[in-house]
């Protein structure tokens, strides 16, 4: 009996494997998305806007090239030009889900001036990263992922180095 059900087990998980497997290569290859990090928005923090292109390769191989803009003008006037990318190994969980991990390697150019001097400088992070994405239609997902890694910071953001984790919300949408 035992055995019965071990392959009744079995079969069953078979059984749901392969349709999430086939829903998984039916995932489109190319998108755009835009990324929220949560606290910096419930607080109200000024932030740079990041687009990502999340391209799949293959199956189970996906990357993410991204460029962030952000400028303020005041008494300061800040400009910062953000490239990125990222590299991920992507695996289906259940129907409309895919789990993340790879990591992140970002470039910040940041530009700052008042009245009496200007400063340019290069921030560089590289994170792991491991997230989840729920795919509401074909075509649109929402994400959720998490991050720690390094950062080193020029002059213009504090000119220090060191370890960061943060989390960011995901909205991606899928062109074919």
């Amino acid at each position: 009996m035992k055995n019965a059900v071990r392959l009744a087990l079995a079969l069953a998980a078979l059984a749901l494997a392969v349709p999430a497997a086939a829903q998984h290569e039916a995932r489109p290859a190319v998108g755009l998305g835009v990324s929220i990090t949560p606290n910096d928005a419930f607080l109200g923090v000024n932030q740079t806007i990041e687009l990502y292109v999340p391209i799949r390769i293959a199956p189970q191989i996906r990357i993410e090239p991204s460029l962030g803009i952000f400028s303020s003008n005041g008494a300061t006037d800040r400009r910062d030009f953000t490239l990125g990318i990222g590299g991920f190994w992507v695996a289906p969980v259940a129907g409309p889900v895919d789990l993340y991990a790879g990591g992140r390697l970002k470039l910040n150019f940041a530009h700052q001036s008042t009245a009496a001097a200007s400063d340019s400088s290069t921030d560089v992070s590289i994170a792991a990263a491991l997230g989840g994405e729920y795919y509401l239609v074909t075509h649109f997902s929402v994400g959720l992922e998490g991050q720690l890694g390094y950062y080193s910071h020029g002059t213009v953001n504090g000119d220090d180095d060191g370890l960061f984790t943060t989390g960011l919300a995901f909205l991606r949408l899928y062109f074919k």
